[in-house]
């Protein structure tokens, strides 16, 4: 078990702590910043750096699986609208409004407390998960979406809709343009994406990855093929061409999930039995926006998950 410590070295002033939920308990506001109640006067300065420090530390690495903001009920009927950061023993540690609290599990309603169990065995789950991978396994879990609605997302042609926990996209009729929307890809630039797919009348759904102003290459399925395609659309040297075009029939009316792997100078892009690949140090960029771009449709997509990418053992 892990143990931290917060004070200022003086006998008597440092006190161990079993859990992140413990230390923040401990911890206090006095004049705008975060003490611990038994500092006073001049060291007070030094512990509240300690304390900084930690903090500081704690929220980069509690956000990897943070839940989108959600609304929470108490056992009273109170609701609140908050994001679940990590789950502690029988506590709780939410965000609200880019502030954090310590809730027990118990005070809210039952139905939040199965949320919280789904929500952790989700979790496990997902970070032991990396069968099927080619040349990465599955890291920190980065973004997760259940696609409530397209915070953080930016529309950038056609129609989107959130309904049922999935995206639909639609191109506008009578413009060219297909139906585009675009989120930040969270960093490490090492990557790994899944989502499930769902054709219907579209005539084409395909992944956008774009190291702005350059485009750098699509992952898309039709109803006859699944492709990469390799894209630089640069003003001076435009280049495109595909890799590993797989021609075959693939259902418009089920579900597909895709896994694409963003590591160092490769990609690989997985559906079912299929794989395609491609070794290029255009891959190896910070890439910073992932897209998804619809033909007619409307084509639907749920479950995207985007985790750091490690080296296989």
């Amino acid at each position: 078990m892990t143990a931290f410590f917060l004070g200022h070295g003086g006998k008597g002033h440092q006190a161990p702590f079993s859990s992140i939920a413990d230390t923040l308990k401990f911890c206090k506001k006095k004049n705008g910043l975060l003490v611990g109640p038994q500092f006073k006067s001049s060291t007070c300065m030094k512990s509240f750096f300690i304390i900084k420090i930690f903090l500081s530390v704690l929220c980069s690495a509690s956000t990897g699986y943070a839940q989108e903001a959600r609304s929470w009920r108490n056992a009273d009927g109170k609701t609140i609208l908050a994001k679940l950061v990590e789950v502690e023993g029988l506590n709780l540690i939410i965000e609200k409004e880019n502030k954090r609290d310590i809730l027990p599990i118990a005070s809210f309603s039952q139905g939040d407390q199965d949320e919280v169990k789904k929500w952790v065995s989700e979790k496990k789950e997902d970070k032991s998960s990396s069968a099927g991978l080619e040349i990465s396994k599955k890291g920190k879990l980065l973004y997760k979406t259940s696609f409530k609605n397209t915070e953080g997302w930016r529309v950038s042609s056609g129609d989107w809709k959130c309904e049922n926990n999935t995206i639909s996209g639609t191109q506008k009729v009578g413009k060219g343009h297909k139906a585009h929307i675009v989120i930040k890809r969270p960093k490490p630039v090492n990557t790994i994406i899944t989502c499930e797919v769902y054709l219907g009348d579209s005539s084409s759904l395909e992944f956008t990855i774009d190291d702005a102003p350059r485009k750098l290459g699509r992952i898309g399925l039709t109803p006859k093929s699944f492709k990469g395609i390799q894209t630089h659309r640069m003003k001076k040297s435009p280049i495109k061409k595909k890799f590993n075009v797989i021609k075959d029939n693939f259902e418009t009316d089920q579900w597909h999930e895709i896994k694409i792997e963003m590591m160092g100078n490769q990609i690989v892009a997985q559906l079912g039995k299929h794989s395609t690949r491609s070794i290029d140090n255009v891959w190896d960029k910070k890439t910073k926006r992932l897209g998804l771009l619809v033909s007619n449709g409307p084509a639907k997509f749920r479950n995207l998950k985007i985790w750091e990418a490690l080296p296989k053992d």
